[in-house]
């Protein structure tokens, strides 16, 4: 107690050695002295100093007093003491006239994580005829958006409209956090744009709410305009937001950027900042930089350890992905939710099947934690990769709880790959139940009947899919270059340099004739003949992208390239070759995982 109060009252320090505990110490300390002291505990979650505070300020009768009674209900829940909390507002009589009261034990539920208990003491506080404020209205919105109840969201922004708080910059920012987290970034642009004055928060909710729908070019554009135009100075939640832009364009360059300016910024050994760095590392396709990051720390949470292990996964070291699984544990550490997640779509991409399944069995007998729909779809993947489709199935039927689309879904993507009819179309058919209005699975269906020829049921599909007014979403691959993106369709000519990148193209297809590419036709989709095959796979999108970076980028500089949809097959064989004729290393990330390409050979091994 001596280091807080030194800085309140030197007449206090001078005679702390003869105060007696029932000595009253408001006669040493105003109640705004007090209030100064239990924030120093607040802040610190210094409980024993907190309560001995506590008792102090009970015998110098100020414990119903208005500044400080909040300010003790948060000193608990912020140590974790929700229940002495509870005790205490439950004790005060006539809270029912005193707003700041039910807002503090309500941000102190919030605070704790217990969303359900805000809103059934919001009801007890609104039939009690207590207005909510402001600092309600935050701490319900962010409640509402932590469970999941986006209808609930829309009746506390009417709310706070008809309580005149919803242009509060605390209520403002709440709601575009809310509606972010919901995937409704337009509202949350309108709020933003209607805001007569923001702050950090502001703009870190507005970069993170259209980093939720992916809308990246938005989340840099802002982040951007919030330094030169508002003046104003990013901080962690601002990084930690911005940082998904730079892994999904694979933008290096803007990602280290990013990194410097946390390093001057002392931000660095930040474990959220962290983890957000390593995750942006890896999906950049750099897993040792990120793995220099996780070494920086020298106490790392469960979060930075599965950064760490889902960088090498997803860049194809998925040995090194199970060994630091294995490390993380001899540390003491129990891996969670996403832990499981991540190593088991390390076993499935790797092709460790015994050791994938092992991994499954330990989540719930060994760590007590109930397996989810993603362990569920990590190991249907994990046996169909390796071509063990009826045991995937048999898996499905199964597990206790009723199978996803992404279950289902990733099983007929197996079918597609090893080409079986059979279990394709049972998937498929369930999936055009489940899911009647995504292209997705009518696309995938359609290519597992044209792998085997049949194109009458390739035109049934179409037809069905044109009469649902579905459409296929159409394969691009992008490349960075000086801060600038570019785009590639497949068979695309709209580029500048076309002419040029189709003659690097022909180049290529030389070159790895002579070393051997033989083109594996099958893998064109269309009934058309071998020479328009040939064609069709030489000018697929991802291909056009490295065209363009043997073009504009120095010969010592890895390409690097993004793809919306998998790589197929023959792209997968023919990149192999030109990283050999061409001396280069390629980095491609599909929708699933990174492909590390150099001196003929692949990082994932060639296994499909």
């Amino acid at each position: 107690m001596l280091s807080i109060y030194s800085s309140l009252s030197p007449h206090l320090v001078a005679n702390s050695s003869t105060v007696k505990p029932s000595q009253k110490i408001g006669q040493l300390l105003t109640s705004k002295e007090y209030s100064v002291a239990l924030q120093c505990c607040i802040d610190s979650k210094s409980l024993e100093q907190g309560k001995l505070l506590h008792t102090r300020i009970r015998e110098a009768g100020f414990e119903r007093n208005r500044d400080l009674l909040p300010k003790l209900i948060k000193l608990y829940s912020v140590c974790g003491q929700i229940e002495d909390a509870e005790k205490l507002f439950d004790r005060m009589s006539k809270r029912n006239s005193d707003v700041f009261l039910w807002t503090s034990m309500i941000c102190a539920y919030s605070n704790s994580g217990k969303w359900r208990n805000c809103f059934e003491l919001f009801l007890q506080m609104l039939e009690r005829r207590v207005r909510p404020d402001s600092y309600t209205f935050s701490a319900l919105l962010k409640a509402s958006s932590e469970l999941g109840l986006f209808e609930l969201t829309l009746q506390l922004h009417s709310m706070a409209v008809k309580c005149s708080c919803n242009m509060f910059l605390s209520v403002a920012n709440s709601l575009i956090y809310a509606y972010g987290s919901f995937g409704v970034a337009h509202e949350a642009h309108k709020l933003f744009e209607r805001m007569a004055v923001r702050d950090i928060a502001s703009f870190s909710s507005m970069i993170q709410a259209y980093s939720s729908v992916g809308n990246y070019a938005d989340s840099i554009a802002l982040f951007s305009t919030m330094q030169t135009a508002e003046g104003l100075r990013p901080n962690e939640l601002t990084i930690v937001s911005l940082l998904p832009a730079c892994g999904f364009f694979s933008s290096l360059r803007r990602g280290q950027a990013v990194h410097a300016y946390i390093i001057r910024n002392g931000l660095e050994f930040n474990l959220i900042v962290g983890s957000a760095l390593i995750t942006m590392y890896s999906r950049c396709g750099d897993p040792d930089v990120a793995y220099r990051i996780f070494n920086s720390f020298h106490r790392k949470n469960v979060v930075l350890w599965t950064s760490i292990i889902e960088a090498f996964a997803l860049n194809g070291r998925c040995d090194v992905a199970l060994s630091l699984f294995k490390k993380m544990q001899d540390h003491g550490l129990k891996p969670n939710y996403v832990t499981f997640v991540v190593i088991l779509s390390a076993c499935s991409h790797a092709g460790f099947i015994d050791e994938g399944l092992q991994i499954f069995e330990t989540i719930s007998e060994k760590f007590g934690i109930k397996p989810g729909v993603e362990h569920y779809a990590c190991v249907v993947d994990l046996l169909g990769r390796g071509g063990r489709l009826h045991d995937a199935e048999k898996f499905i039927e199964s597990i206790d709880i009723r199978p996803s689309g992404s279950v289902l879904g990733t099983l007929l993507g197996a079918c597609q790959v090893h080409r079986n009819v059979e279990i394709g179309e049972r998937m498929a058919y369930k999936l055009f139940e489940l899911e009647p209005h995504n292209p997705a699975n009518y696309v995938i269906l359609s290519n597992i009947y044209a792998s085997v020829g049949r194109w009458e049921n390739v035109g049934r599909v179409r037809r069905l899919m044109i009469a649902k007014g579905l459409m296929k979403d159409s394969g691009c691959s992008w490349i960075e270059i000086k801060d600038t993106i570019y785009v590639f369709g497949a068979h695309d000519r709209a580029h500048l340099d076309s002419d040029k990148i189709y003659r690097v193209l022909e180049e290529l297809s030389e070159k790895i004739v002579h070393a051997g590419y033989v083109p594996s036709t099958q893998f064109v989709l269309l009934d058309v003949d071998e020479n328009d095959k040939h064609k069709f796979l030489c000018s697929h999108s991802e291909r056009l992208a490295i065209a363009f970076g043997l073009l504009k980028l120095p010969a010592d500089m890895p390409i690097r390239i993004a793809k919306n949809l998998r790589v197929c097959k023959d792209c997968h064989d023919a990149i192999k070759l030109i990283s050999k004729v061409t001396s280069r290393q390629l980095v491609i990330r599909d929708t699933h995982r990174f492909h590390h390409f150099s001196r003929g050979s692949c990082s994932c091994g060639d296994y499909w």
